[in-house]
């Protein structure tokens, strides 16, 4: 498909004659209410998966836990997360060369709805890992393809995209609140099998809102932009069978376990998103002006993991930390340790569309008025080095349990953290996307997600091997240092086509 055609089918989707018109300055396309809704009940099964399962992992079994130790729960709940961004690329190449992307995401959503029924009815071991396995794939089939769909719902450039990402990814909040919420009080007052079961349900609902709002997802998203050559795709088929020969040697020899497997996962990341670059600086699709912009987009890559690191510890670091150093009592009520995390949702729904409102009032002043987009993100680290400064203190003004006020300040701080940081991150992917790799670009931004989460795992044992305040001081000096990193190359990024 040449690149004009592209460019038209994107056009195509805010403008149905095709002709090219300006945009509105504040209405959003319709479109980006059909996947923000598809995304919302996928985070809500997520999420809601996410926030018990290490819990589910370590619990004993008279507590209807698999009765694994603390370290290997963290082991897994940071390598499932890692393993679920690992898989975007897979979906994201196979949307851009095989399948197109509207089809994938309807697919990748039943998949991680069988994932969910998987863990809800198939006990032990067995259950666990053949629902991870759905999910990962699943994932890996809709999240790239919904966040790349949404770029393309606007004409190049508009200044609503990043107004558009900020209520995207709104949803994603939305999702993240009310999916911990019945999942934790279910896995408390039933078990953890009816937590996975509502994940289940909220998967049905976002697949049915999905597929009646389909045609309102750009036109392009029903086409293959680079389709892959005959000979291509017997060699993909090969590679995918050699990654699974290579997996069943290393568990079969006992090379790979519970205990290593986030290593194998986060030396694949690395891997994958090595060869991605390599890919689209040496492709014969990218022109050279998009060379630079991917360029300018490697420092964002490994400062993106950095935040994901940090942000992620909500599932491992904080998970234990919830349920062994704060004060979850309120008068006679005990509060689910899983509930901690919702904390942090709410401030990012709260403060998200403020956020989304004030980039769009942004958008209409001068060019030199408006903040840089590294430095947004230089921003969105110094708020990152406020909340694990609050954490490192916590323990040296509090003697014994953290008080839960105290730990809702903090969670409040990370959730704006994150509604500042993140929607600028996958805006940002957007824009520097080459035509060809529109899709593959959004899942290696997934791929910085991918490492933070089992970056995240390993952050969690640190965590449970040396002393609190240390474990937390050091997490802050990491985030200012990044920050500090960031805004340091604000200029040069700028050459480079960072707005």
């Amino acid at each position: 498909m040449s690149e004009s055609q592209i460019t038209d089918a994107a056009g195509a989707a805010e403008n149905p004659d095709n002709t090219k018109t300006a945009e509105p300055k504040v209405k959003q396309p319709i479109g980006l209410y059909t996947l923000f809704s598809i995304e919302l009940w996928e985070r809500f099964s997520f999420y809601g998966l996410q926030v018990i399962l290490a819990y589910y992992i370590y619990y004993s079994a008279g507590d209807g836990g698999l009765g694994l130790t603390e370290a290997e729960a963290l082991a897994i709940a940071g390598a499932y997360g890692g393993a679920v961004y690992l898989g975007q690329p897979v979906g994201a190449w196979l949307a851009d060369r095989l399948v197109p992307a509207r089809t994938m995401v309807m697919a990748g959503g039943a998949i991680i709805m069988g994932g969910h029924i998987s863990l809800a009815l198939l006990p032990g071991i067995a259950g666990l890992l053949i629902g991870l396995a759905l999910i990962t794939v699943g994932t890996g089939a809709l999240a790239p393809n919904t966040h790349a769909m949404v770029g393309r719902l606007y004409a190049e450039p508009s200044p609503r995209r990043d107004s558009g990402y900020a209520i995207f990814y709104t949803g994603i909040l939305i999702g993240a609140l009310f999916g911990p919420l019945a999942t934790g009080y279910l896995q408390v007052e039933l078990g953890f099998h009816y937590g996975f079961g509502a994940a289940a349900v909220g998967m049905a609902i976002g697949l049915i809102t999905y597929f009646l709002g389909r045609n309102t997802v750009p036109a392009e998203a029903r086409i293959v932009p680079n389709p892959v050559s005959s000979p291509g795709k017997w060699k993909a088929i090969g590679f995918g069978i050699a990654v699974l020969a290579v997996i069943a040697v290393l568990v079969s020899t006992g090379l790979m376990s519970t205990g290593n497997l986030n290593n194998y996962v986060l030396g694949t990341i690395l891997i994958v998103a090595i060869v991605y670059f390599v890919a689209m600086l040496r492709s014969k699709n990218v022109t050279a002006e998009e060379r630079l912009k991917v360029k300018a987009f490697i420092p964002l890559f490994i400062t993106g993991a950095i935040f994901w690191t940090m942000i992620l510890q909500l599932f491992t670091t904080f998970a234990v930390y919830a349920d062994t150093r704060v004060n979850l009592n309120i008068g006679s009520y005990s509060m689910p340790a899983a509930y901690i995390s919702t904390f942090e949702v709410i401030a990012g729904i709260i403060v998200g569309p403020l956020i989304a409102a004030y980039g769009q009032k942004l958008a209409n002043r001068p060019k030199g008025r408006v903040p840089s987009t590294t430095s947004k993100l230089a921003f969105g680290f110094i708020l990152m080095t406020l909340t694990f400064g609050l954490f490192a203190i916590f323990p040296l003004i509090f003697s014994g349990l953290i008080p839960l006020v105290a730990v809702i300040a903090g969670m409040i701080v990370m959730g704006i953290t994150e509604v500042t940081y993140a929607p600028i991150g996958m805006s940002v992917a957007s824009q520097l996307s080459p035509v060809a790799f529109n899709s593959q670009m959004m899942a290696l931004w997934g791929l910085t997600t991918a490492a933070g989460a089992s970056l995240s795992g390993f952050m969690g044992q640190l965590y449970s091997s040396i002393s609190e305040v240390s474990f937390f001081a050091l997490m802050t000096v990491i985030s200012l240092l990044t920050a500090a990193f960031l805004y340091s190359i604000r200029g040069r990024l700028c050459k480079l086509g960072v707005a």
